[in-house]
């Protein structure tokens, strides 16, 4: 089977002081993890983990009473363990044959067929949705050959040799066990999921798909929520 996975569990602090969590910051009429969701929701996902932590009461509260994707979300709430963890928590409850497609919640982006894409695309245990951005300093840029295939990925290089970054992913359950067995060498409180993929990539086939005419901003600092803003006013949204 194929699922969502959503690491909610973050606290937001470039974008604070708000007064709620940052999933929930309006684009529009919706809370910008509903772009998220409603994209998954798009590409056939109607199983979709929000994986989140305890104090983020009022991310869980709106998710599960008001929004209008709630019969499609499974809740997974435990202690911050960093990004990778947020993303492949489900994994533990799933069986080695079924598929975690997963996204940043405080994110919005385009093609909207983003994950539908992803589910066309027919290699690899883990693969990944790139986004051509003018700031790959910011993110985990992908640099991948004539074949798809995923070379390097260098997390927040000041110098990056790709232009393309990802954004979203597809990632098999049975190759979950390997990537958290690389984060463990990395020696870190909290494994760099960007290094751990880079690493993935090097030892079994990685693939990563440039989405045509994307458009990619994370609303984690005030200027690029702004910028979210600004886009949705010219009705790309």
């Amino acid at each position: 089977m194929i699922y969502g996975s959503i690491p909610a569990g973050g606290k937001g602090s470039r974008l604070q002081p708000i007064g709620f969590s940052k999933e929930l910051a309006l684009i529009g009429r919706k809370a910008v993890i509903e772009y998220l969701i409603e994209r998954m929701v798009l590409a056939g996902i109607n199983n979709i983990f929000i994986n989140t932590a305890a104090d983020k009461n009022d991310l869980i509260s709106y998710l599960a009473k008001k929004s209008r994707y709630r019969d499609k979300l499974i809740f997974t709430v435990k202690a911050r363990k960093g990004l990778q963890d947020g993303i492949l928590t489900p994994a533990k409850f799933l069986k080695p044959s079924d598929v975690l497609y997963f996204g940043l919640p405080d994110t919005i982006w385009f093609p909207r067929n983003g994950f539908s894409q992803l589910r066309k695309f027919p290699k690899g245990k883990l693969t990944l949705g790139l986004f051509n951005t003018p700031e790959p300093e910011k993110f985990d840029s992908v640099v991948i050959d004539d074949n798809h295939r995923v070379k390097s990925i260098a997390v927040k290089s000041p110098k990056p040799s790709s232009s393309w970054i990802w954004g979203i992913g597809r990632v098999h359950v049975s190759a979950a066990a390997k990537l958290n067995i690389l984060s463990a060498k990395q020696k870190l409180t909290k494994p760099l999921f960007g290094v751990s993929m880079n690493a993935y990539a090097q030892s079994f086939p990685t693939y990563g798909i440039c989405l045509d005419k994307s458009n990619y901003i994370d609303i984690g600092r005030k200027s690029d929520y702004e910028r979210a803003l600004d886009m949705f006013r010219n009705s790309l949204a």
